[in-house]
Parts: structure tokens; sequence; C-alpha cells
């Protein structure tokens, strides 16, 4: 029997491993057959009011409450930072985090993100690709080789130096890009600037806002693209 393949995935801002593990139950059952999604959680408390609920901020005030319930992310809100800072608020413990994940639970095949993961997913496919960009965290003898592809849902490239430096240059890995039609947090022409980033991009366009898409047509596409390397 072949192998499955191992997926990376990365949740939304103010989402958990739970909650995207839910949200992307279709798409995991399609794929079943062929990969291993393994989801893991930001280290970071995200409650600022634009992205989160009363609810979730009251969960994440809550010592008791379960982690599934709290909302997380990969680096803070924009007004939490410094304008003229090279990295975002939380970025470098984001970056240890996954080092390790990427070591003890790798080695993986590929990585998919949404949203703001979908983001953070980018910048680890170029940075694992190209060992010059960001040799302070991910240098040449990071023992984990370049992903073989990337799946990234209403992402985009954030407003940051260490981006502006990460995209600096095409990534060659395979990639596919879901972009909404109908996203109004995260809109399709910044989905395509994050797309235009990679080589060969596939655009998965689907009628939803801002979702990872699981109608039909969607999944088919994406299982096509990930049948290629099985």
């Amino acid at each position: 029997m072949e192998r499955k393949l191992r997926i990376l995935c990365l949740h939304g801002m103010s989402q958990n491993a739970a909650i995207f593990r839910k949200k992307t139950a279709v798409i995991r059952k399609k794929l079943d057959k062929m990969a291993d999604l393994v989801y893991i959680t930001a280290p970071h408390l995200s409650v600022h009011p634009d992205h989160t609920s009363e609810a979730l901020r009251e969960a994440a005030a809550d010592p008791t409450a379960s982690e599934d319930l709290k909302p997380f992310g990969w680096w803070l809100h924009s007004e939490y930072q410094d304008p003229n800072a090279e990295y975002f608020v939380g970025f470098k413990e984001s970056i240890e985090l996954i080092k390790e994940v990427l070591v003890t639970q790798g080695p993986f095949d590929g990585v998919f993100g949404f949203s703001q993961g979908a983001s953070f997913a980018s910048m680890l496919t170029a940075v694992l690709e190209n060992r010059t960009l960001l040799p302070e965290f991910i240098p040449p003898e990071f023992e984990h080789p370049p992903f073989r592809f990337a799946m990234v849902a209403a992402s985009f490239i954030p407003n940051r130096p260490v981006a502006t430096r990460i995209f600096s240059s095409i990534i060659k890995t395979p990639s596919i890009h879901m972009i909404g039609e109908k996203d109004s947090l995260i809109l399709p022409e910044q989905m395509e600037t994050l797309a235009n980033a990679f080589e060969n991009p596939i655009l998965l366009r689907h009628t939803g806002g801002h979702v990872v898409p699981s109608n039909a047509p969607s999944r088919n596409e994406i299982v096509a693209f990930i049948s290629k390397f099985t």
C-alpha cells in the first residue's frame, strides 16, 4: 500500500485546530484515502473585537475553558504592532512552534492554510524552498525538506517588511489558491496578488465568501490537485 501524504493544516485568525478540523470535514473525508491532515493550533490568543465574538472572548478569558473553544492566531492584530517593526507581534513564536512540529511530527508533504493561516503557510512554503530568505529562522541546515505542494484559501500578503522579503522572488512549489468571489474580509484581488507570488498557480474560484469551499466542483479540483503527489 502506498504511503499516505501528510498535510500540515493551519487555521485562520481567531480559530483553532479543532474548529478548522470541523470546517474542513468534507474535504478531509474526500482526501481520507490519500492523505492524513494534521491540524495545529497557533500559540497566541487572538481576542481583537473585529475578529471575535463575545463568546470567544469570554472563553479566552476563562482559564477553565477548553482550548478547543478559544480563539488563536499566528500573529496579533496590526494595532498591537510597531509600524516600523520587521516582524509581526508573535511571528517568531509561531515560526518556532511550527519548526518543532515539522521535526517531531513530520516530514510533511504539503501545507494547507486558511486566511491568516494560509498567509503563514505561504510564507513557510517560501522559506523552506529558499533557505536564503529567512536564515535567522529557517537556515540551510534545518532538517525538514521543502513542501511538495501548498493549498491556500482566502490568503493575502501581509503588510510587513518580513513578508516583503519572503515574497521577493517567485515561489516554485506547486500551489492551489481558493478564491471566494463574495469574500469581503480578504478581497479576491488580495488573494490573486498572493497567488501571483507562486509559479503557475492553480486558481480555484468559488461563489462563496470567507470560507474553505466544500461544494462538489471545488472538492473535485482539490482532489485532482492532491492526486498528482500520491
